[in-house]
């Protein structure tokens, strides 16, 4: 059979996904390979019509010039049907997740549509992902080469360059006189949005110029401070921060708020050393937020740093890389991290561990964990916490803050809830078996699982399995599931209640609206906040503390204090009669099995 030739009209501005290099004349990227593979495998040959720098996709759709239109983003006004769509790959565009397709034109032959598909359904995540990174290596290196043949002349690149720094100056004392009267002002703090960002950025920074700078993130955790405090305060907060960083920012830097909890600052840097010089002292006058302003929760801010290379063109990209480093360093409790090699590797292993979670749950891989809780009075077993575990067949154990936000992002933390559940009833079924009766579990439930509408009539599918006494099973909501959804909280506690289940308010003091919630909600327990417990021994954390417990007493509820790491804060909760605490004084989290083995010694002990 000879071979069918296949017409294609490409986009020639989507890099990695599909690219025009002008340096080899032809189509780069991950649509150009897999299209390239595609004709070694089938008596199709896929030739890129017209291949040029423009981008005529919808002029040669509209004349059916080609059977098949690559690189769409779904944006494009001139692709209408519904069908024809084969998606290949994400990405990120303009802030937002981007899903790049191949469309099959009216002039595709009928046979294509199901060919290629076929094959494009065999090609891994992986494979592609590891196309992108050899296209971003490749043209790095060639990049690299060019950057050596330009060595003879670098003495006048960098006598232009001098020039260049002096029109930027100029340049953007206009820009900050503007920036107010136009489009790309941040309503809420008054500097340049991402708009503002995506402009100066292709204006300023030019290829002879692109590698002196440098790309700043300041991340923070928005929706905790919110919780903490208020929505009013995050915008406090926000104006506070562009404040600072206006102070630290230069003739030459384009500043923006770019994300609800971040800032971008575009930088001329020298070096690592002169950064840190530079973004330390503003760091630390941001954090002095809650000191100046007489906030009772801290501040945390973490620095992402990202040197550009010769070929990083894509704003988005950098933004990716340099927002990435910053929450990294969040995580870590750090000021600061660097966008490098190594990071931007790992980002790639996450992505292949996010591709494992569905094995994961197969095969039976996450564990049930428990960290007891004793009796304050004389330090007894009286309840556990659940708690998961990943025992991954290639990393080992792996602890929830390896997988939660990946399951929270891919919308599978509820799966991850009710299996949870499983694994406790069916705990406490064999402790009921074994003879032990008063042992309680408590079960945590992220916001999006306990407002579900269908949550009560899936825990009761669950529970009508095992045997054990109801009352024995607590179901933890978060302050922030009570703030953001009240009706469906509300519906969800009675539905528990109804069947025996006792509720208690996580993270309770954490925020401000604590008491609120008490009145609102018909609750059982209160699970002191790990941050009051480490302000005991203080005056002000002692009287709130006691507060708190006399509060709960008095309304008949259970009082469980969490994070107790030390003798001092077991002897003040014994004096403020604490019910319950849990901490690394007592116990650690264990498998079930050790769990099980422990509270069968503490029982022949009695």
């Amino acid at each position: 059979m000879s071979e069918a030739i296949i017409y294609a009209a490409g986009n020639p501005d989507a890099y990695p996904i599909e690219y025009y290099d002008s340096e080899t004349g032809s189509y780069e990227g991950l649509i150009p390979e897999l299209l390239k593979s595609f004709s070694e495998q089938t008596d199709y040959d896929v030739i890129y019509y017209g291949a040029g720098k423009d981008d005529e996709r919808e002029q040669m759709l509209a004349n059916l010039q080609v059977d098949i239109i690559s690189g769409c983003d779904g944006t494009e006004p001139f692709v209408r049907k519904s069908d024809g769509w084969i998606a290949l790959a994400e990405t990120v565009k303009d802030g937002k997740t981007a899903t790049y397709s191949i469309y099959l034109t009216d002039a595709a032959p009928e046979s294509l549509d199901a060919e290629l598909r076929g094959f494009l359904s065999g090609v891994t995540s992986e494979a592609k992902t590891e196309i992108m990174l050899e296209t971003v290596k490749q043209r790095s290196l060639a990049e690299q080469a060019k950057m050596k043949k330009a060595v003879i002349g670098l003495s006048i690149v960098v006598f232009f360059l001098a020039f260049v720094i002096i029109a930027l100056f100029r340049k953007n004392k206009r820009i900050v006189r503007d920036i107010k009267q136009n489009k790309e002002v941040d309503e809420v703090t008054g500097i340049g949005n991402m708009e503002h960002m995506a402009h100066y950025y292709k204006s300023l920074v030019q290829d002879k110029n692109r590698i002196l700078y440098s790309m700043f993130y300041f991340y923070f955790d928005a929706e905790r401070m919110e919780r903490a405090g208020s929505y009013a305060d995050v915008v406090e907060f926000l104006r506070y921060t562009a404040t600072v960083l206006q102070d630290y920012t230069s003739d030459t830097d384009i500043l923006a708020r770019v994300s609800d909890s971040g800032f971008a600052l575009l930088r001329l840097t020298a070096s690592e050393k002169e950064a840190k010089e530079w973004f330390m002292p503003a760091l630390n006058r941001i954090r002095g937020f809650s000191e100046r302003y007489g906030k009772t929760y801290a501040c945390d801010v973490s620095v992402g740093m990202y040197n550009l290379k010769a070929d990083d063109r894509e704003l988005n990209a950098i933004l990716f890389n340099a927002s990435q480093s910053a929450q990294s360093a969040y995580r870590e409790g750090s000021d600061f991290k660097v966008c490098t090699d190594e990071v931007i590797r790992t980002l790639m292993e996450e992505k292949r561990l996010q591709a494992d979670i569905g094995r994961g749950f197969s095969n039976g891989e996450f564990q049930l964990y428990i960290q007891f809780y004793v009796d304050t009075g004389n330090g007894k077993i009286v309840g556990g916490e659940a708690l998961s575990r990943w025992e991954h067949p290639e990393k080992g154990l792996l602890t929830p803050a390896r997988y939660i936000s990946m399951m929270e992002k891919e919308g599978l933390i509820s799966q991850l809830d009710y299996y949870s559940l499983e694994k406790a009833c069916a705990f406490l079924e064999g402790m009921n078996h074994a003879g032990v009766k008063d042992f309680f579990i408590s079960c945590n439930f992220s916001r999006e699982t306990f407002s579900a509408e269908d949550f009560a009539v899936r825990c009761k599918k669950i529970m009508e399995n095992y045997q054990f006494d109801r009352e024995l099973l607590i179901f933890e909501i978060t302050e922030s599931a009570a703030i953001k959804n009240i009706v469906s909280v509300k519906k969800n506690i009675r539905d528990m209640k109804d069947m025996g289940i006792r509720i208690a308010l996580d993270d309770f003091g954490e925020g401000f609206t604590s008491f609120f919630d008490i009145q609102e909600y018909p609750l059982d327990g209160l699970k002191l906040d790990k941050s009051l417990i480490d302000n005991l021994g203080t005056n002000p954390g002692d009287v709130i503390l006691r507060a708190m417990i006399q509060v709960g007493h008095e309304l008949g509820i259970t009082v469980l204090a969490e994070g107790v790491e030390t003798d001092e804060q077991i002897r003040i909760l014994k004096e403020m009669n604490c019910d319950v605490i849990q901490g690394f004084r007592f116990h650690y989290p264990i498998p079930e099995w050790e769990a099980r083995k422990e509270l069968m010694e503490q029982i022949g002990n009695r």
